[in-house]
């Protein structure tokens, strides 16, 4: 089902906006309120609009299957990397990474590192699940 132009239009600009304010909450996730699953569902909602918006059928050709399966697979792994590479420098999810002064990016040591890899985890993760509901409904 196709939505109207003045929803698709909308939908075509504000989607850009999205990802990019979830690009700003992976990385600066542990200096304000937010974070990497904030940043994930935001990220999906860009995608889920778009589909909504756009029709399924449309919006696959730019967002495969196959790739979000990957993106999730790819950001599952590096969450357990993260959290196991952690383990030789003192414990589980050990914050190996120093540096930086209070406020600047740099800052969190491996904080920025597990947000973006549970943003996009979280964003694939609801992405693959519309995808699922959206291909058993288109069928129907």
């Amino acid at each position: 089902m196709r939505m109207s132009l003045v929803v698709r239009t909308t939908t075509k600009f504000i989607s850009p906006f999205l990802v990019t304010y979830a690009a700003y909450l992976m990385v600066y996730g542990h200096l304000s309120p937010g974070g990497g699953f904030q940043a994930g569902v935001i990220l999906a909602v860009s995608v889920i609009l778009l589909i909504t918006s756009h029709g399924y059928k449309r919006v696959k050709k730019s967002f495969r299957f196959r790739e979000v399966q990957t993106i999730e697979g790819i950001s599952a792994l590096s969450l357990v990397l993260l959290a196991t590479v952690g383990v030789f420098f003192g414990g589980f999810f050990y914050n190996f990474i120093r540096g930086g002064s209070f406020g600047a990016l740099v800052s969190g040591g491996i904080v920025p590192l597990f947000n973006i890899g549970v943003a996009l985890k979280v964003g694939a993760a609801f992405t693959f699940m519309f995808y699922m509901l959206s291909r058993w409904v288109e069928r129907d």
